[in-house]
């Protein structure tokens, strides 16, 4: 088993490493990552955080079905990579950016969102979105309680 890193960043995995994300994601199949440790060679384990981890699992994930590849962001990025990160469409991006929800910039014809500025918003939407489902659980909640009172309960 092995991979190799590449002057250019590049991973390159092997087959029996492929293999073994494969096993790990089938055996860990439809359960919640909680906690994921790294194992040093003097006996300490370093826990890793949950974001961190949930990054691994989905690149485990990714290279138990294929090839993946994994870059870092670069400071501007297209409409349709910014929406696609928003999970959005790139015409209602583009509605954001006609209406100043976000900032962007032209490059000749093309429109280009600064990565920092595409994380705001994607964190602000999820949050929002989170509130949201929080709402409608209590409101849910609420509807339960009304239906125990009525039914005597």
């Amino acid at each position: 088993m092995s991979a190799t890193l590449l002057s250019n960043g590049t991973v390159l995995v092997d087959d029996d490493l492929r293999h073994q994300a494969e096993t790990l994601v089938a055996e860990a199949r439809d359960r919640t990552l909680t906690g994921l440790f790294v194992a040093l060679d003097d006996g300490q384990q370093i826990r890793v955080s949950a974001d961190l981890g949930r990054f691994f699992v989905g690149v485990l994930e990714r290279l138990a079905h294929g090839p993946v590849s994994v870059t870092t962001l670069p400071d501007a990025l297209t409409t349709t990579t910014a929406a696609e990160m928003l999970g959005i469409s790139r015409p209602t991006l583009m509605k954001l950016v006609a209406a100043g929800d976000i900032a962007s910039t032209k490059v000749g014809s093309h429109t280009r969102l600064a990565t920092a500025d595409v994380l705001e918003l994607k964190k602000i939407r999820d949050h929002r979105r989170a509130a949201s489902f929080d709402a409608l659980r209590a409101v849910d909640d609420e509807i339960d309680d009304l239906g125990d009172i009525s039914n005597g309960v």
